[in-house]
């Protein structure tokens, strides 16, 4: 019996304590790290070595909501009549700086709040995961994308320095993804912008640099002024609903059922952007569904 428990303990200990400096993918991210952004390679094995393999991780990215929920399912987690009535609420308490984003990006203020909604529930689930045991569970375990959270591991190194975090206190989602808007590493230096003019980029705690960087995000990945997000349409006579701009270059169309009725959409340019945010068409019409909500 007690070798039976040890040999658990063992098995226990090994699943949130494994040493990833010794893993066999890490030597090419610590020589990245070390030779071509001049860290310490010494620095970079200490944290690999802290950081902890953390199987639930594993599990929420093998079965996201995004592809597991039907849309019916999907829906009902998101567009809640609290939800609405708190992104109201959070829509008029920052009016000017929506406003003063959708002037500059062209994107709705209705959207940049939807996401904000669906992300963190307006900064009240911003995660509770710290973000290295995240990136180096994913980049090194993960079956089918450790390649892309290496990339973002490595992305996240240089961030912490960038911006002087602890990189073993940040924390995010089990994907790795952080702040307000919920920015992996990457689009976190390539998106964020000051936006409260502090001369600091802190997704973390600025409302108004979350704002800007959403906006600033979804321009980056083809946003235009003149797209509507969807347009409801019908298999066999789209081109007399959906007449697009003539700068709109990218048209989806777009099937969901909806309390057992199948609901035919044409997306634009405007569509793509916003699910490259989770890599998602069911995200993406969430947002927009919301953002119709906010408009109200």
């Amino acid at each position: 019996m007690k070798i039976l428990l040890l040999f658990i303990t063992i098995i226990i200990s090994f699943s949130v304590s494994a040493d990833y400096s010794n893993h066999e993918d890490a030597r090419s991210v610590i020589d990245e790290l070390v030779t071509k952004h001049g860290f310490d390679e010494s620095y970079v094995i200490s944290i690999l070595k802290d950081a902890k393999r953390r199987d639930e991780m594993l599990r929420s990215v093998a079965s996201p909501a995004e592809k597991t929920k039907t849309w019916d399912e999907y829906k009902k987690i998101f567009l809640t009549s609290k939800r609405i009535r708190e992104g109201k609420k959070f829509q008029d308490v920052n009016i000017k700086i929506l406003e003063k984003a959708e002037e500059e990006f062209g994107v709705p203020k209705e959207v940049i709040v939807a996401i904000f909604a669906i992300e963190t529930n307006f900064g009240g689930n911003k995660g509770s995961h710290r973000v290295i045991d995240s990136l180096t569970t994913l980049g090194f375990d993960d079956p089918r994308r450790s390649k892309f959270f290496r990339s973002q591991l490595i992305e996240f190194f240089i961030l912490a320095r960038e911006n002087n975090m602890n990189i073993l206190e940040v924390k995010g989602s089990y994907a790795g993804a952080m702040g307000l808007p919920q920015f992996i590493a990457e689009s976190y230096r390539k998106d964020a912008i000051d936006y409260d003019g502090d001369g600091y980029i802190d997704l973390f705690n600025s409302v108004d640099d979350s704002i800007g960087s959403i906006a600033n995000y979804l321009v980056n990945r083809g946003w235009k002024r003149e797209g509507s997000i969807v347009v409801q349409s019908y298999p066999n006579n789209v081109r007399k609903y959906y007449k697009p701009h003539a700068s709109l270059t990218h048209f989806i169309p777009l099937k969901f059922v909806e309390k057992g009725k199948e609901l035919h959409f044409m997306g634009d340019d405007n569509f793509r952007a916003i699910a490259r945010y989770n890599i998602s068409d069911v995200y993406a019409m969430a947002v927009y569904y919301l953002s119709e909500e906010y408009k109200k």
